[in-house]
């Protein structure tokens, strides 16, 4: 217990101090006057007695300070002391103190903002109970189809009966789930309504699909497993974001919805929380029994009783104690039995490729990370961005708090000269910039959340609300500690150099004058900032230039298709129950009812248009030449196709080069024809003509399935590698099906189902969405119409998130060039007062007015120049760590770098002439007289 005593003096002591401090003195003033009067009785004089006392006791106020030390705790005192002071100190000067805060703000909440994303997007776990127990199928997220019984590389996706095998037999996972690794749109529509369908996004998911996350639903119940069994009652969940668009109607839990014109009962509603297994820009607003996708109308001959279409994704979660390896192990066990049971059906291709089928388990807390994989090396550029922004934020505001020491150099002098110690020094500069940065640090997290919001608004476009939002940009604990540390971090950084300073006064200078101090201490560290600030800055606006320039030339590239006067209008005729001999008629009909809009010159239709991020993809086999091994099946191997109305490239805008085009003669009982691309020619035919040339694919099991009678211009339709060049392409009719030649089956039904309408308006002419709608209800008012935008805003998309980086990296280098030009000019200033009297003295002597602004100029480019040359040599580095991020644009372009440099040059002009034209206008005699 003899601690808890002491404990309890120490606290009496510290709470107590003014009473103790004012007994300490007492006491010291008593033994003082004691020695004092011992002194007068040897024989000295009151006078000499008193000196003698006090040269034997010493520094009064440091024998208090050195008593009041052995108390304990003192420390905490003389931090509420510090503090008081700071705050006095900073209230004296509001200027400085606002600058000092607005500019903290600005870095920390730039930073801070960036760390959101970069921890919701990469770091953060899904809202579901104990997410480290999850893990989920496959090293990387791929989608969204894959067929036959071999998959590259890894298998990451897996069909409904091979998800079975799976949860049937590995005993380490408490639950399995599996779920739909695309992301359909449903045409929805609630039963009794008035009305149209309207596009929601949704998934098939497996009946333990919420069990397995461990969430229950906010209102209703959620997916069992019972819900999972064929001729189960059709029923779904609804999310939480779109039941508030229903107004929170708590009569749509046992409402009929009908989806994809199939009805379903709506029993239950998600929790807020929860945006499903994928971080993803349109959560699913409707979750659905992965068997009830055989009820739906767009089902390509029923995915899920196919055994080799993967389309499904797993995750699932372990049982306590067991080992994820142990777990994966078994698992690529069970696929070389499930294949071997399948044996049979397998192609020569898949047999080849058997023994280096293969798995991987990785943990799946944060879900399928498809989109982490896409942001991950944005996010850390625009993380390094933003740390260099800091940096510069941190150089300026110490420049400033170095300006500040300086005008208090005679103040500190003073208390140095009182016997104040220099840690005490230290300690009071310190926490006047703990005190900045923490003010800073909380003005940042607003700036934070603004930044977030708007970057968000950007990321997410189609999300209905904030409530749509897979990411909060409320600032959330990881984000505040992120934000507190950095504030801290800051004040370190721009502090210590005062701090330091403050520890390197003569006493001498108490007793000079202000204006006659000859110490020239704190000029080297201002300038190797303003060198620090000029480098990091000339970083900033070379990478933001690159990066503006690689999307720049990305827009502007040569796509093979025309965007102007023309509007894409994506249906889904697959949810409507027609044959497949009824889609040709269907499609000529809606070409005939949009072609009677006024203003319309040409109306097409396509399985996908160019750039929809939408692709089909196989191997090739040409005739006369051996059927393609196992690499064929490779991506790298894969041919692109799109199938097409007559009339399709006239539409798009694409020229045919050689021969003709897809054309009505193309009928279903006619020769089955392809229009391939340049790419394509070049590929397989090299110099011979390729027109009359056959080829076929090998799933259908012929080279003579399609004879070439046209070459299109090349053309980019896909959403991915635009620095590489056009893809092999080839372009079917639609009327044609193709068919396989030992089962006679229709070999891709699904890719009859065109899902957009290309129209060409007449030049100076517009059409509405309304008359758009109006002709293809006329032709059949059950057609779903999910979108309707024009060919320029989907090509523009495609680059959204590009743009997007390219105007934040702009953005943090716009501020990083003001920063530093702001710190320029506070240096130059400052420069120019310190050396008013030189300056005149120069123009006493015959200097010119301009050669005295020259000599201040020449002094601020002088220090950028050694910034640039600082500079070059990191900007190169960061043009090769952006790489691939500048699709093909030279990371050491000189034009790019050479911009740079002119605009810091500029910047630095700008920022010196003020003060260097304030110091041509010294008069000499007012110089000299304030000396």
């Amino acid at each position: 217990m003899l601690w808890i005593q002491r404990l309890w003096i120490k606290l009496q002591t510290l709470f107590r101090s003014e009473r103790a401090g004012q007994s300490l003195n007492d006491e010291l003033q008593f033994h003082l006057e004691q020695q004092i009067a011992e002194n007068v009785a040897a024989g000295m004089s009151k006078e000499e007695a008193r000196y003698a006392a006090m040269r034997l006791f010493g520094n009064h106020t440091m024998v208090a300070e050195n008593a009041r030390e052995t108390w304990g705790w003192i420390w905490l005192e003389q931090a509420g002391q510090d503090l008081r002071y700071a705050f006095r100190s900073l209230r004296k000067s509001p200027l400085f103190t606002a600058v000092a805060i607005l500019t903290l703000a600005l870095g920390i909440g730039a930073t801070t903002s960036i760390f959101t994303l970069f921890y919701d997007v990469l770091l953060k776990s899904l809202t579901v109970a104990n997410a480290g127990e999850l893990y989920r199928l496959g090293k990387e997220a791929r989608c969204c189809y894959w067929g036959g019984y071999s998959q590259e590389n890894e298998y990451s996706l897996v069909s409904y009966d091979l998800y079975k095998h799976f949860r049937d037999h590995t005993q380490g996972f408490a639950e399995l789930a599996a779920f739909q690794a695309s992301d359909p749109l449903f045409g929805v529509q609630r039963s009794g309504g008035t009305e149209s369908a309207q596009s929601y996004p949704g998934e098939f998911v497996s009946g333990n699909y919420f069990a397995m996350f461990g969430i229950s639903a906010y209102t209703g119940r959620l997916l069992t497993f019972t819900d999972d069994q064929p001729g189960a009652p059709a029923v779904a969940v609804m999310s939480y974001r779109l039941w508030q668009q229903y107004g929170s109607d708590p009569s749509i839990v046992g409402s009929v919805f009908h989806i994809d014109n199939t009805p379903f009962i709506i029993v239950g509603i998600t929790p807020p929380s929860f945006f499903g297994d994928t971080l993803r820009s349109d959560p699913p607003d409707f979750f659905l029994p992965l068997n009830s996708e055989s009820l739906m109308p767009q089902a390509d001959a029923g995915d899920l009783n196919q055994a080799d279409q993967y389309w499904l994704d797993l995750i699932g979660r372990i049982r306590p104690g067991a080992e994820s390896a142990a777990i994966e192990a078994q698992m690529r066990v069970e696929l070389k039995q499930w294949l071997r049971s399948h044996w049979s059906e397998m192609s020569a291709n898949d047999r080849a490729k058997f023994p280096e089928q293969t798995l991987f388990l990785r943990p799946g807390g944060s879900g399928i990370t498809s989109m982490r994989e896409e942001y991950e090396h944005w996010l850390q550029i625009l993380m390094m961005v933003s740390a260099f922004v800091l940096l510069i934020v941190c150089a300026n505001v110490a420049n400033l708090m170095l300006v500040r020491g300086m005008q208090r150099r005679r103040e500190i002098s003073v208390s140095v000269a009182l016997g104040a110690h220099a840690s005490r020094l230290v300690r009071q500069a310190l926490t006047e910039s703990i005190l900045l940065s923490l003010a800073g640090g909380l003005t940042g997290l607003v700036v934070a959340f603004a930044g977030t919001q708007l970057i968000l608004h950007f990321v997410f476009p189609s999300a209905r609300g904030v409530a749509g939002i897979p990411i909060n940009a409320s600032p959330s604990m990881p984000v505040l500690f992120f934000a507190f540390g950095v504030s801290l971090i800051a004040a370190v950084a721009f502090g210590v150099a005062p701090a330091w300073m403050a520890t390197r006064v003569d006493p001498i200078e108490a007793l000079r004058g202000a204006s006659r101090s000859t110490a020239r201490t704190g000029a080297l560290p201002r300038k190797m900032l303003v060198v620090f600030q000029a480098a990091l800055s000339l970083v900033l606006l070379a990478a933001s230039g690159l990066l503006t320039t690689a999307v720049h030339r990305l827009e502007n590239q040569r796509f093979g298709f025309l965007q102007e006067q023309r509007t894409i209008v994506r249906i889904d005729p697959g949810l409507v129950d027609y044959q497949p001999n009824q889609f040709t008629i269907l499609y000529d009909r809606i070409r005939a009812s949009l072609s009677t809009i006024p203003g319309v010159a040409a109306a097409a239709i396509c399985q996908y248009s160019p750039l929809s991020g939408n692709n089909w993809a196989s191997s090739v086999w040409l005739d006369g030449r051996p059927a393609p091994g196992p690499d064929a099946d490779k991506v790298e191997n894969m041919v692109y196709w799109d199938r097409v109305t007559p009339g399709y490239f006239s539409a798009i805008g694409t020229q045919i080069i050689e021969g003709r085009s897809i054309s009505e003669e193309d009928t279903a009982t006619s020769q089955h024809v392809a229009v391939i691309n340049e790419a394509f020619a070049k590929k397989y035919f090299n110099n011979e003509n390729p027109i009359g040339q056959y080829f076929g694919r090998p799933e259908l099991g012929s080279s003579r399935n399609y004879k070439i009678v046209g070459v299109a211009q090349d053309a980019r339709y896909l959403d991915f590698d635009f620095d590489k060049p056009v893809v092999p392409f080839f372009f079917l009719a639609e009327a044609q099906h193709d068919v396989v030649a030992k089962t006679g089956a229709d070999s891709n039904p699904g890719s009859h189902h065109l899902h957009d309408i290309i129209l060409v308006a007449r030049p100076g002419a517009t059409v509405s969405a309304a008359e758009i709608r109006q002709a293809i209800i006329s032709v059949d008012p059950r057609l779903p119409i999910e979108s309707i935008g024009t060919l320029g805003e989907q090509v523009s998309n495609q680059f959204r998130q590009q743009r997007l980086i390219a105007q934040l990296s702009s953005f943090f280098g716009i501020l990083s060039l003001v920063l530093a030009s702001i710190g320029l000019y506070g240096v130059t200033a400052y420069n120019v007062g310190r050396h008013t009297t030189e300056i005149g003295v120069r123009l006493a002597l015959g200097a010119t007015p301009a050669q005295a602004a020259a000599l201040i100029v020449r002094g601020a480019f002088a220090l950028v120049a050694i910034g640039l040359v600082v500079g070059f040599p990191l900007a190169l580095g960061v043009g090769q760590f952006l790489g691939s991020q500048l699709y093909g644009l030279n990371p050491y372009d000189p034009a790019t770098t050479l911009q740079a440099i002119l605009t810091l040059s500029f910047s630095t002009l700008v920022a010196a002439l003020v003060p260097a034209v304030r110091a041509s206008r010294i008069s000499p005699s007012e110089a000299l007289r304030a000396e």
